[in-house]
């Protein structure tokens, strides 16, 4: 009865975390191939059509990037009467605000506001005080923008974000994160490899209209659809979903693009994935409960099967290695299963081991080190909403 119930648990453990990476992916497939449509739009017929944008720029001890980041707000291809620059300085410790308001004296003309705030809560509460800014003082913006400090966008990629808004059907639209250069780190090429296949969910999303979440770097949300959940929690997730949930669309635009630089290593990588997951975690689980409350199936089985059943991967690892070892006599088939295992985790404590050194891990040790360090994460942060610790906003790239 007892070899029973382990193989129970190993089976069980096993096929969630099939299900995850392979079978998800499949159904999701299957469900766009059969109802999924391709997002068109006949667009603004001029300039002068296009709706007025508030882009929202949230930084904190970006003293590094601010500068580039403004530069290359010049150079975005939209009618200047239309756009509003909002920069959001959340309490940053080094010389950021005094970067940004050097800025905007030498280009009196850039339609750049700087909000300072002088203590930092964090990017969402931030975003939330922006918003709010913008409805006081600007009634005219229909459509809120938002990206990263280190993010550069092409310079049409505004516009190419905006044109899908000419259907009052979407509330949110997303843009497409490109990494610069991944192949100069083993954390970058491992991350561009993830957000390949992360991608490739995206744009099937995408086609029934239930992106589920954004990329903060490159994303827009009609101001009527704007609703945030939380206001210490993250923004380029619960705002897409939560358009979804009120009965718009939202979608991927593969045309509008971003470019940001990874992570310089594993380290960097893994306190990233762990802050994202804390924030994410219980932001899923609202959401799940408000979208089965408005009757919106879809894209509460997104959430659960591509968020919430993704982070307790960990858990499903933890429960396979450790029933595949108390089944080590039981046949060689599970013997064989612990061994594979124990190899796996001894390649990714190797290949970081390596990266500790200051050298580069071989191809063949980063899928391990990257596959254990994210799931790693997904732990530390599940211990960590459940002991009620707080999710600070860092600056890991």
């Amino acid at each position: 009865m007892g070899d029973l119930i382990i193989i129970w648990v190993f089976w069980i453990s096993f096929a969630l975390g099939f299900y995850v990476y392979f079978i998800y992916p499949l159904v999701l497939g299957i469900v766009t191939a059969i109802w999924g449509k391709r997002n068109q739009f006949s667009g603004f017929e001029f300039d002068k059509d296009l709706p007025p944008v508030a882009l929202m720029i949230a930084c904190f001890n970006e003293e590094k990037e601010i500068l580039k980041k403004l530069e290359n707000t010049l150079i975005i291809d939209y009618p200047p009467d239309k756009l509003q620059i909002v920069v959001l300085n959340d309490g940053s410790s080094d010389s950021t605000s005094e970067l940004i308001s050097d800025f905007i004296n030498d280009h009196p003309g850039s339609n750049i506001k700087q909000l300072d705030f002088t203590e930092n809560r964090g990017k969402s509460r931030t975003l939330v005080d922006g918003v709010e800014w913008v409805g006081i003082n600007h009634p005219e913006i229909e459509i809120l923008a938002f990206t990263d400090a280190n993010a550069h966008w092409e310079t049409g990629a505004l516009k190419k974000l905006i044109v899908p808004f000419s259907n009052p059907e979407i509330g949110s639209v997303s843009g497409l994160l490109r990494y610069i250069n991944p192949e100069n780190g083993s954390a970058g090429q491992m991350e561009g490899l993830y957000w390949k296949y992360e991608t490739f969910i995206k744009k099937l999303s995408s086609r029934l209209g239930t992106l589920p979440g954004a990329n903060g770097s490159i994303f827009a949300v009609r101001l009527d659809a704007y609703q945030p959940l939380n206001p210490n929690r993250g923004d380029d997730y619960e705002l897409p979903v939560m358009a979804i949930i009120n009965g718009y669309r939202s979608i991927l635009v593969e045309d509008a693009k971003s470019f940001e630089p990874p992570s310089s290593d594993f380290t960097a990588e893994y306190r990233r994935k762990m802050r994202i997951t804390g924030q994410m975690l219980p932001s899923t689980t609202m959401l799940c409960w408000k979208a089965l409350a408005k009757g919106r199936g879809l894209i509460a089985f997104q959430l659960f099967s591509h968020k919430l059943l993704r982070y307790f991967v960990p858990f499903y690892q933890i429960f396979l290695l450790v029933s595949a070892g108390l089944l080590w006599f039981h046949s060689a088939f599970y013997t064989t299963v612990f061994i594979l295992q124990v190899m796996f985790y001894i390649l990714a404590a190797l290949g970081l081991l390596i990266e500790k050194t200051g050298s580069r891990p071989p191809k063949f040790l980063q899928i391990p080190l990257y596959f254990t360090m994210v799931n790693l994460a997904s732990l530390m942060s599940i211990i960590r909403v459940a002991l009620g610790r707080k999710i600070r906003w860092e600056r890991n790239r």
